[in-house]
């Protein structure tokens, strides 16, 4: 049985590697100095130290997309590039939602693209999710 509401329930990280990394709604940036914290190694680099020690809540979701992290929010997926590893993990979250449901897109240019759950499920080639 599909629940409509897990939906609005998905909230966390797809990290690099594929790894579903869960968080509580409005903790995401948070969760990412934790990760940073415990070595994750996308999180090691001395410009990432940079932009997080810089606090900019903005300058850092924009690095992240950049290297690759995925934000799931409030119905709302977040990044700029997937890879299969990560489009497996975003298939096996959205497993238990209504196919017919939406979710959006955050697009790098602000604006929000509604896409059918069913439509990611059939998806084989990450590369079509974002622009």
């Amino acid at each position: 049985m599909q629940d409509q509401k897990y939906l609005n329930k998905i909230s966390g990280w797809i990290l690099t590697d594929g790894t579903w990394y869960p968080t509580e709604e409005w903790w995401h940036i948070s969760s990412i100095y934790d990760l940073k914290e415990q070595g994750f190694p996308s999180l090691q680099s001395k410009e990432t130290k940079e932009i997080l020690d810089s606090g900019d809540e903005s300058n850092i979701r924009d690095h992240l997309a950049n290297l690759g992290f995925i934000k799931i929010s409030r119905s709302q997926i977040d990044g700029i590039k997937l890879t299969v590893p990560q489009l497996i993990t975003l298939q096996n979250l959205l497993s238990l939602c209504d196919p017919d449901d939406e979710i959006g897109l955050l697009g790098s240019n602000g604006s929000i693209k509604h896409i059918r759950i069913a439509r990611i499920m059939k998806l084989k080639n990450p590369n079509i999710l974002f622009d």
